[in-house]
């Protein structure tokens, strides 16, 4: 079948409506799926681990993401770092452990390494609901979830904040320290 002419946007006798979609509604009962960032759909966009912080937050901003995957020249992934990091009161005590300026810090001294990420299989998203993600991200004290296909690769993710923002309220994904050194341990990751 032939399309045929094209006709110009500028032809239309209406204003173009640009709203942006509205959020799904998303319960604790919701499907685990309706929070699953599916990277079968999208690709997502991973930065370099040497890339700044301040370009990896001006990068989400233009992205309008608040997340990026940090993978390494032959994609493999190292880690994740979300806005949330580049924001937090990790930079400041990153730098001053380092003995670095802020503007001296790159995304893989800031990033969460795959070494601490946990994961989940996508079959396992069908069979789960929203509140059986927040049971697990709460218990494991990730902020973020892998998933995996059958064939170990990966297919997408699950980010706390973002269920967090959904359903309107905090999650507690934060290790509780028993002890000053812990306290200190943590500020220095």
């Amino acid at each position: 079948m032939k399309i045929g002419t094209l006709s110009p946007v500028s032809s239309l006798s209406g204003r173009l409506n640009l709203q942006e979609q509205a959020l799904p509604d998303v319960t604790l009962s919701s499907p685990a799926i309706s929070v699953f960032m599916d990277y079968t759909v999208f690709q997502p966009l991973s930065l370099d681990p040497g890339v700044s912080i301040d370009d990896a937050g001006t990068a989400m901003k233009y992205s309008h993401t608040n997340l990026k995957l940090i993978a390494d020249r032959d994609n493999y992934l190292l880690g994740i770092i979300s806005l949330r990091d580049i924001n937090s009161v990790k930079v400041l005590s990153t730098a001053s452990a380092m003995g670095v300026s802020r503007e001296d810090l790159s995304v893989k001294d800031l990033m969460t390494p795959v070494s601490q990420l946990k994961y989940i299989k996508r079959d396992l998203l069908d069979k789960t609901t929203v509140s059986d993600l927040v049971d697990a991200l709460e218990s494991n004290k990730q902020r973020f979830l892998v998933v995996i296909d059958s064939n170990e690769a990966l297919c997408g993710l699950i980010c706390a904040d973002e269920i967090a923002r959904l359903l309107g309220k905090q999650l507690n994904t934060l290790p509780v320290a028993h002890d000053f050194n812990e306290v200190f341990t943590a500020l220095r990751k």
